[in-house]
């Protein structure tokens, strides 16, 4: 099968904007955060990515190019399953957001603190390179319906095109194998958990300015329905557990699972430590239009936290922002 998302070249630096008590706590404590998606700014996106999919899909079931055309009734009715079965899962994903652009207007509005905050720049081919292979590995789809191990670094892809072909073909593949290979709960169950983890690289082209990147890591942990004659509760204890204590993955130092408080919700996180590399991993600051901060002051406090910078890589905007 080949990839729902384009090769795209890993840029050497990629950008976080964030506001100024975020970088204090990045650069104080040398970590980067993953947190869950499905409550940060942008949690209507995978509820975007499904509807895309289950609309595009629905827009062909009479498309004679596919084969689920020749049996409408039984697509419908596995679309329909999928439908309530992507409605009920909702699997933690983790996420840390970037972009390839430093200084980008629209980054300071949506992230930096309305102009307030900084934007870092990190080293990407070095930490985040086995990231973005094992995405590109694992974005091709070859069937498994695993959750990825490790973690997925890439380029958001502001066009559906890709996925809902991909959506297409592996629903008229599970279409033949009904109804003598298996039942529709089991195929939509196994479409939905194949797609699922696919849908944080995807946007609405309306945000294709921020350029966006992000690293993704996926929880290890039971999977929606929860009801009590299928959910095995020693087993979550167990996974959970997993989730509770340090691990080494690719060149960071995972934090154990923590909570914050965000609007009256609990945000699940895990922070990534970048302690030994800090140096050669944070290439650049750049000061938001609006921040009050001198690059003196910045340079100080990078140095005081054992991160060496040269003045020439902090910068002030130039965005001209009213």
């Amino acid at each position: 099968m080949k990839t729902i998302l384009r090769h795209t070249k890993l840029p050497d630096v990629v950008y976080h904007y964030c506001t100024v008590e975020t970088f204090y706590h990045i650069i104080s404590n040398h970590t980067l955060r993953l947190s869950d998606i499905e409550k940060s700014n942008d949690f209507m996106e995978k509820k975007w990515a499904i509807r895309q999919c289950l609309q595009h899909i629905e827009n062909n079931l009479d498309n004679p190019d596919y084969p689920c055309s020749q049996q409408p009734e039984l697509a419908r009715t596995l679309l329909e399953e999928m439908k309530r079965q992507f409605h009920g899962y909702n699997t933690m994903i983790l996420a840390a957001c970037f972009s390839s652009r430093r200084d980008l207007l629209s980054q300071w509005r949506g992230y930096g603190d309305n102009g307030y905050g900084v934007c870092i720049g990190f080293a990407s081919g070095s930490e985040f390179r086995e990231a973005f292979r094992r995405a590109e590995r694992y974005l091709i789809l070859k069937g498994n319906c695993a959750l990825p191990s490790g973690l997925l670094f890439h380029s958001i892809k502001y066009s559906t095109r890709e996925i809902e072909s991909t959506c297409m073909r592996l629903f008229c593949i599970y279409m033949r194998w009904l109804p003598l290979r298996t039942s529709i709960e089991t195929a939509a169950a196994e479409l939905v958990r194949l797609l699922y983890p696919a849908l944080p690289f995807f946007k609405s082209n309306a945000f294709s300015e921020e350029a966006e990147w992000r690293c993704v890591y996926y929880p290890e942990l039971p999977a929606p329905p929860y009801e009590t004659e299928t959910f095995d509760e020693g087993r979550f204890q167990q996974l959970l557990a997993a989730q509770m204590v340090e691990q080494e993955l690719d060149r960071f130092r995972m934090q154990p699972i923590a909570y914050r408080l965000r609007q009256n919700n609990l945000v699940p996180y895990r922070d990534m430590s970048f302690d030994g590399t800090a140096a050669p991993f944070l290439r650049s600051v750049t000061i938001g239009p609006k921040c009050p901060l001198d690059r003196e002051t910045v340079k100080l406090f990078l140095e005081c936290s054992g991160i060496p910078i040269d003045m020439a890589d902090i910068h002030l905007s130039d965005v001209s922002y009213r």
